[in-house]
């Protein structure tokens, strides 16, 4: 048996004497951070870089005192705060833990932050139908509370919704909105929400085409960035601005100026693993650089989005532009191999873009057939194998094809704004009642003792007569009648026809079919705002409601009147009902 000498004790003494002392220390220091408050704890997490280790330490004492304190509210933020430092895949099995969390304490506010976390979850996930379901939810049960912190929050995330799918004049109130709430509060919640807001303003005016406005709001962002205490969370706030700032400068042609903002933006960007927006970055400085025609260099950055693409599978209508320079390019190269290579990446994100953007599934399906890009595709494939001569012939078609889609898609999806503009205005009070309340004003006055000669040759007294039985019409809704003619009402009204055409010529500045045509289209809306069985009504059955004698002659009063088709504005209002 082996004795150990005097040396070898001391030295195990030695170490057994410093472990014990930094078991002990570190044991102090885990009841040193228990005894901290709620709000210590959470600025000690948000100091830290992104699932660094001490974050997780500092993450799990904030859930160990929650549930050591049975305190549901904390704990609920806690599990947000983990949920959104988590992957993907978990992070639903998260929100099912918070939403059964805040259902036990039938708290309003808890299980509307439960709603709303959902809400955020499948936004990510680009499911925004269920995404605002959610987001409703939480406004409702938010609504029974006086928290309109929370409310405001709730509000901004339905605005982000709109934002995506293009709604940016819908968006841009909301966010206004909620800006106005959050001004001139001092903690950093409503400080971070007001910041939030500016910089979703500046980007929704950057969408519209209002640049400098855009830029102010950076400005105006940058500035409030300066009230953050917190030095991790005061960086991240600024180089999105930066960003921001540096995407509107290339929309002003100020090249150096874009490329100083976007590159000194883009490590911090990478750092948070930004995709989304390290892809835009990219987009951005390349399109700097070909505008500077240093195309060499533009290409890199072109590239850095393909490869991020091919990567994490993130694309929008502005990412898929990369790919028409990066086949101009190798178009200029004569790289017939790289043309094919690009197409097909176009096909893949076009597959992609349908499922985000549902409102392009229409255009994609019968303006054009994505099955002549496949067979293009073949055909190209074949070409580079069996006759390298025809190459100029094939990339000219591709180059045409794929323009075509990316012009087309765009006019399409400015249409589609162009028509959900006119939507929503219908969507306010009936023209008729506006021309009515227009227009009684205008003839009662009349009827006493004014003149209503406007040079017609007609006399006054027969003018105040006719345009009293056109109210009446107007009011009684005899307009409905079927197959009601000019002379009918001439005769019904005891003067001639030719008098009757001239009044309304003058006084409602159209003929009479037009006339007849308005007021039934303006019925017909007020009808289908408000009353929901008639929507499901055929269009047959509304125009001979409306007393039209057919379908067509209803239809193109509707589009005349109102610029959309009856069958677009009543599919309008099932899928906002549904929603």
């Amino acid at each position: 048996m082996r004795l150990i000498g005097k040396s070898y004790l001391g030295k195990i003494f030695f170490l057994s004497i410093i472990l014990l002392l930094k078991s002990t220390f570190s044991q102090a220091q885990t009841e040193n951070l228990a005894q901290k408050t709620y709000a210590e704890l959470a600025t000690l997490i948000d100091s830290q870089e992104l699932n660094s280790p001490l974050q997780k330490k500092y993450l799990n004492t904030y859930i160990q005192k929650a549930k050591r304190e049975d305190n549901k509210a904390e704990l609920i933020d806690a599990y947000r705060k983990k949920l959104f430092r988590s992957p993907e895949s978990v992070q639903i099995t998260y929100a099912d833990s918070i939403f059964n969390l805040a259902k036990s304490t039938n708290d309003n506010k808890l299980i509307s932050i439960a709603y709303q976390t959902y809400g955020t979850i499948y936004f990510l996930q680009k499911n925004y139908k269920i995404s605002v379901e959610n987001s409703l939810k939480a406004e409702e049960y938010i609504s029974k509370t006086n928290d309109l912190y929370m409310l405001h929050k709730i509000r901004y995330s339905i605005g982000d919704v709109k934002y995506y799918l293009g709604s940016f004049t819908e968006a841009l109130e909301i966010y206004n909105e909620c800006a106005a709430y959050y001004r001139d509060k001092n903690d950093i919640n409503n400080l971070l929400g007001y910041i939030n807001s500016i910089r979703s303003i500046s980007k929704c005016y950057y969408q519209l085409g209002d640049y400098i406005k855009s830029s102010e709001y950076n400005i105006l962002g940058l500035e409030a960035c300066k009230k953050i205490q917190i030095s991790t969370i005061l960086t991240e706030e600024e180089l999105y601005f930066q960003q921001s700032e540096g995407i509107v400068q290339y929309a002003l042609k100020k090249h150096d100026k874009s490329i100083a903002l976007l590159e000194g933006s883009l490590d911090g960007i990478k750092n948070n693993k930004d995709y989304t927006n390290e892809h835009l970055t990219y987009l951005f400085l390349g399109k700097n650089y070909w505008d500077l025609n240093q195309k060499e260099k533009a290409l890199v950055y072109f590239q850095n989005v393909d490869n991020l693409f091919r990567e994490k599978k993130i694309t929008s209508l502005d990412l898929r532009q990369a790919y028409v320079f990066l086949i101009e390019y190798y178009k200029d190269k004569k790289d017939l191999e790289k043309q094919l290579n690009y197409t097909n990446t176009l096909i893949q994100i076009d597959s992609l873009l349908r499922e985000d953007y549902k409102f392009l599934n229409n255009y994609l399906h019968t303006e054009y057939d994505n099955k002549n890009l496949f067979q293009y595709k073949r055909e190209l494939e074949q070409q580079i194998e069996t006759n390298k001569k025809n190459a100029l012939y094939l990339y000219a078609l591709a180059l045409f094809i794929i323009l075509s889609i990316g012009i087309t898609t765009v006019v399409y999806y400015k249409k589609q704004r162009l028509y959900r503009k006119k939507y929503e205005a219908l969507l306010r009070p009936s023209p008729q009642a506006e021309e009515i309340a227009e227009t009684v004003p205008e003839i009662i006055p009349e009827l006493k003792n004014s003149s209503l000669s406007k040079n017609i040759d007609i006399h006054e007294d027969i003018i105040r007569y006719v345009l009293q039985k056109l109210e009446s019409f107007q009011t009684d809704k005899e307009f409905l009648q079927q197959n009601i003619t000019q002379s009918q009402l001439a005769e019904q009204w005891k003067t001639n026809t030719s008098y009757l055409s001239k009044i309304i010529n003058t006084y409602k500045n159209k003929n009479f079919n037009q006339y007849v045509n308005d007021l039934r289209i303006d019925h017909a809306l007020e009808l289908l705002r408000k009353n929901k069985s008639i929507r499901s009504y055929k269009i047959s059955a509304i125009a001979n409601e409306l007393g039209f004698t057919s379908t067509r002659s209803f239809t193109n009063a509707f589009t005349a009147r109102t610029g959309l088709k009856p069958s677009y504005f009543i599919e309008q209002l099932h899928k906002d009902n549904d929603s």
